[in-house]
């Protein structure tokens, strides 16, 4: 709230070229002291942007098309998976001379928003509702819009206004003992939950050894993980329209149905894949058909709703408490899923299904 969304990721992005550099250098240097410091600054420039860029777009984005303007964040972050993927095979950058310059390709996206960002508006909501500057507020709508037209949505936002004048920012605290924010707070973090826990990132950290345990070649377990980047760009190209059409809710429930089931398909196919051959195919479509399920909705949508469920007040604590506790659940399941493997073994999969 202090520098604004455009303020605070132009700070981040200034976060994000130091830890890229660090890394970059960490093999010129001989220092591995400058990976792990990078490594740590990078992870506090994902935190922010998990948290800052669904809020700015959320609030710069006309209702009717909030939610498929969310889930471009969500194909920039696939988009970016695949690309680091493709980037990191042993006949590109994925050599010993070549990851530190992979770690610090990090810096290039940093620089375009750089360059970038001074030229967009700031959220006509933050200008409006925060700060009280609504001729600003009205200019950024502007430029938004492309029309001079904006009184609608300035009066939306002084509704809004008069709605929470007596409620300012609030702290973590406060927002997790108010009785009218706990259901959303509540929401919120039980989708993120339902996002991190189902077994996503086991599937992306661990996708190679997966498809090699369901009897795939290395060379081929390495090309069918780019192919589940390729289905995860695919896929929210494919959602974009139908966030609006088809409701945040029932996306994500069917996402997370479908899931479920190529969970269980997963775990069956493990089980039997040594007294029936083609199990290994089953095994192998079952894990990609899961992350087409996931990308349909558990992708994108929690960030969405968090953003939604909270007026410009808590907004910024919610969004907060949201990215704790995903990439809380991201960095459990990161660490747990080989022990894991290990105790369950073919039945790995079983308690994601839950």
């Amino acid at each position: 709230n202090k520098f604004g969304r455009k303020g605070g990721l132009l700070m981040n992005n200034v976060i994000g070229i130091g830890g890229a550099c660090l890394m970059a250098f960490t093999k010129v240097c001989n220092s591995y002291e400058m990976l792990f410091v990078g490594r740590f600054i990078i992870g506090v420039n994902c935190g922010l942007n998990t948290s800052l860029v669904p809020m700015y777009i959320s609030e710069i984005a006309p209702l009717n098309l909030r939610g498929g303007l969310g889930t471009v964040n969500q194909l920039a972050v696939t988009t970016g998976l695949l690309i680091s993927q493709i980037l990191g095979i042993d006949e590109i950058l994925g050599t010993d001379d070549g990851w530190p310059i992979l770690l610090g390709l990090a810096i290039c996206p940093a620089v375009l928003q750089l360059i970038l960002l001074p030229v967009c508006p700031e959220s006509p909501r933050y200008l409006l509702i925060t700060k009280q500057w609504e001729e600003e507020a009205r200019k950024a709508l502007r430029r938004l819009r492309a029309s001079n037209q904006v009184e609608e949505d300035i009066e939306e936002m002084r509704a809004e206004q008069r709605a929470q004048q007596s409620e300012s920012t609030v702290s973590m605290s406060e927002l997790i003992c108010s009785p009218t924010l706990r259901a959303p707070l509540i929401i919120s973090v039980v989708m993120q939950l339902s996002q991190q826990l189902s077994g996503i990132n086991a599937v992306f950290y661990y996708s190679t050894g997966l498809f090699m345990t369901s009897g795939l070649s290395e060379e081929i377990a390495k090309d069918m993980t780019i192919g589940i980047g390729s289905i995860m760009v695919i896929m929210t190209v494919v959602t974009l329209p139908l966030m609006d059409r088809m409701g945040r809710r029932t996306l994500h429930l069917y996402g997370l149905g479908g899931m479920f089931i190529f969970s269980i398909c997963i775990t069956i196919s493990f089980l039997i894949k040594e007294m029936i051959d083609w199990m290994s195919y089953l095994s192998v479509v079952s894990t990609l058909m899961f992350v087409v399920f996931f990308a349909l909705g558990p992708g994108s949508i929690p960030w969405l709703i968090t953003a939604e469920l909270f007026s410009q007040g808590p907004r910024p604590t919610a969004m907060s408490i949201a990215v704790l506790v995903n990439w809380l659940a991201n960095f459990l399941v990161g660490i747990g899923f080989q022990p894991m493997q290990a105790a369950l073994e073919n039945y790995t999969f079983l308690p994601f299904s839950a």
